[in-house]
């Protein structure tokens, strides 16, 4: 062999073995790359909570936060949230949607959630963004437990506008509204639909009402009194209070088909009731609630309006309900969700729906972007009171189950059969319960 051929030899063996090397890197570098994109998931949390109105546009929101930390969210239905986290203390859950701050306080006491002191939302605290009354609910042994997310308004009267019209009724103070409706009565027409039964539990709608007057009549240190139950059921401003009720219940022909309508026929029958022109009646004090009820062919300000509990002694009085978030995985990762959740602008997609019920807890949010009007209402009366820390958070839900939900209720069933001459002993017979 010739040292030219032999050159030319080691040059086509030479580049055939580089290139071979160069294939198989590059295929073995495709192969890595592609298996590594397959087998990549992105973090997960998981979040349990309640089925509820408009889960999907809640999800929606969750899905925003999701493309911005490119991570994965699933939220899993539970029945109770609460017991689910005692019972499944090991369970994947990094968050969870509590619907009571009893709950979230019992969870706090089991150590089965984590306080939340070092979240910030929007460069803030977590206790800047609500009413003080709303934080301490929710505190256990001087660290926050919970976030809030949705409120709900409790103290609202409803009516329907046609038969409103034709009456002088105003809602600027209730004593004024209750001796307009007792004139109504006196002339002949029930202007009250009263119905509250709902099996075992009639009378939770008359722990609202109590919840109210107390409220507006005394102001936010004595209800919170009653919500520890640092005051006693036969207390002069308990009493007082039930003597307000009494006049509405039990006042002649003040509330459509009897007084024992009360008790005896189903609270999810009033809007039918309330808004059929051959009844008489057309005023009913209820929640956010009785707008599940109502059916679609009605519309709120044609057909139907609502109107804020009136005042006795103090403005801008709103009892109601709302949602708490926890955490229940301590890593930065759940507590950036939780931020999120928190923070001012979630809700605002959700808000832009005609239908949309959400109502922010946080006092940063932006109430143009509500374009429900009913939800604009309940916005802006519940906005009102924490603006004066006068919203506060059903007393009968912050008290021992015990109580709030069996005894009071019992106590409201025995009220309405008996009469008002019971009071006294019905209410000293409620203090040897507590």
């Amino acid at each position: 062999m010739g040292l030219l051929a032999g050159l030319e030899e080691l040059h086509y063996y030479g580049i055939s073995f580089l290139n071979k090397r160069v294939i198989f890197f590059v295929l073995i570098t495709f192969i890595t790359i592609f298996f590594s994109v397959i087998a990549f998931e992105p973090a997960e949390v998981v979040i349990i909570g309640p089925k509820f109105h408009e889960l999907e546009y809640f999800e929606e929101e969750l899905s925003f936060i999701s493309n911005n930390l490119d991570i994965k969210i699933n939220y899993k239905i539970v029945t109770d949230p609460e017991t689910y986290l005692i019972e499944n203390p090991n369970n994947s859950s990094s968050i969870a949607i509590i619907p009571n701050p009893q709950g979230v306080i019992n969870l706090a006491e089991r150590q089965l959630i984590y306080n939340l002191n070092d979240i910030y939302v929007d460069e803030t605290r977590l206790e800047n963004l609500y009413t003080n009354h709303l934080t301490t609910i929710v505190t256990h042994e001087d660290s926050i437990y919970a976030g809030w997310t949705r409120l709900f308004p409790n103290s609202l009267i409803w009516y329907d506008i046609s038969k409103l019209e034709e009456t002088n009724i105003t809602f600027d103070n209730f004593e004024n509204l209750l001796l307009q409706t007792k004139q109504i009565a006196d002339e002949g027409s029930a202007p009250w639909c009263a119905n509250s039964e709902s099996g075992a539990s009639t009378g939770w709608i008359q722990t609202n009402w109590l919840e109210d007057i107390l409220l507006t009549k005394y102001g936010g240190d004595i209800y919170d009194q009653w919500s520890k139950l640092e005051i006693r059921a036969s207390n002069v401003k308990i009493y007082s209070s039930l003597k307000v009720i009494e006049e509405l219940i039990f006042y002649e022909n003040h509330v459509f088909d009897g007084v024992q309508a009360v008790r005896n026929n189903e609270f999810y029958s009033i809007p039918n009731l309330m808004l059929d022109d051959t009844k008489s009646c057309f005023l009913s004090w209820n929640g956010h609630y009785l707008k599940y009820y109502i059916p679609d062919n009605y519309e709120y300000l044609r057909d139907y309006g609502v109107a804020s509990v009136p005042s006795i002694n103090f403005e801008n009085s709103i009892v109601g309900i709302g949602d708490n978030v926890v955490l229940t995985k301590n890593d930065d990762l759940s507590k950036e969700v939780v931020s999120a959740i928190l923070s001012s602008n979630f809700g605002e997609t959700w808000s832009s729906y005609m239908d949309s019920e959400f109502i922010s807890a946080n006092k940063f949010f932006d109430k143009n972007k509500i374009t429900n009007e009913l939800t604009k209402y309940e916005f802006e009366i519940i906005h009102s009171a924490m603006n004066i820390d006068n919203f506060r958070y059903d007393a009968s839900e912050l008290m021992p189950r015990p109580v709030g939900a069996k005894y009071l209720w019992q106590f409201f069933f025995q009220y309405i059969a008996a009469g008002g001459d019971a009071l006294v002993q019905l209410l000293n017979d409620l203090d040897k319960k507590f």
